[in-house]
């Protein structure tokens, strides 16, 4: 069926935050991201596509139709209109959130003001490939339904636990005083390979330019420094991510 001006406008609208928070809902983009999200529990309210779309798509269009999910076609210059994506795929889907519920007996990433949503779903997703099911997005860390976030998680949004706060520090020394608690810090004495990997451990990483916040760092059992031998100041915070839980997965 053809697209509404109103249900375009609301699409679009789903670039802000305040109005995903309000309605419950966020945009999923992409054929790939879309075939994740088929096979997950989520809830899809509408999908929308260009006129003429591929065979790929088509097949998936056959399983949402027969999950009666309303489906609307609109023309390409107004398809493309509707996402913040430089390069818009051909299919997106408006997707109900799901109720956020911490597990405070499982391992977990924490970000501490990561603003960078790229950075945020590069991380999501590098951590449900090296088994982290869980992580924590504290202080003003990106919104996990950003559509830069979730297009970057490239499907992880799916399947890993994530819990948002704005009270980090708090919810560390109420829920994970038995874990062990690391943060990663430039300044570090610490070598991240000399770090005895314990049962039960959360990881934090904080901002690139300020690191991780005085109230989050008082909460830490011990911090750690990835050793670098260039000149730059910093490691990108993804990257950072991703070495550290091969420190500690390979353990």
């Amino acid at each position: 069926m053809p697209l509404t001006q109103r249900l375009r406008k609301n699409i679009k609208s789903l670039s802000h935050k305040n109005f995903r928070d309000e309605n419950s809902i966020f945009l999923v983009e992409g054929e790939k991201l879309c075939t994740e999200l088929i096979k997950s529990d989520f809830s899809i309210e509408l999908v929308v596509i260009k006129d003429m779309p591929s065979v790929e798509i088509v097949g998936l269009l056959e399983t949402l139709a027969e999950r009666a999910i309303p489906i609307y076609t609109t023309p390409k210059h107004v398809f493309d209109q509707m996402t913040d994506a430089k390069t818009p795929q051909s299919i997106v889907a408006v997707v109900h959130k799901k109720p956020m519920k911490l597990d405070i007996n499982e391992t977990f990433i924490a970000l501490d003001c990561v603003s960078d949503p790229g950075n945020v779903g590069t991380i999501i997703r590098t951590a449900e490939w090296f088994g982290i099911k869980q992580v924590i997005l504290g202080g003003q860390t990106a919104d996990v339904y950003n559509p830069k976030v979730v297009r970057s998680t490239m499907g992880s949004i799916f399947r890993i636990n994530y819990f948002e706060t704005d009270e980090l520090a708090d919810l560390l020394k109420k829920n994970y005083s038995k874990f062990k608690l690391f943060g990663a810090s430039v300044n570090s004495p610490n070598l991240l390979e000399k770090v005895k990997v314990p049962k039960n451990y959360g990881l934090i990483f904080g901002n690139e330019a300020r690191g991780i916040s005085e109230e989050v760092n008082k909460t830490l059992t011990s911090d750690f420094l990835i050793e670098g031998f260039g000149s730059n100041e910093s490691l990108n915070v993804a990257v950072s991510v991703g070495i550290t839980l091969f420190h500690f997965t390979k353990k």
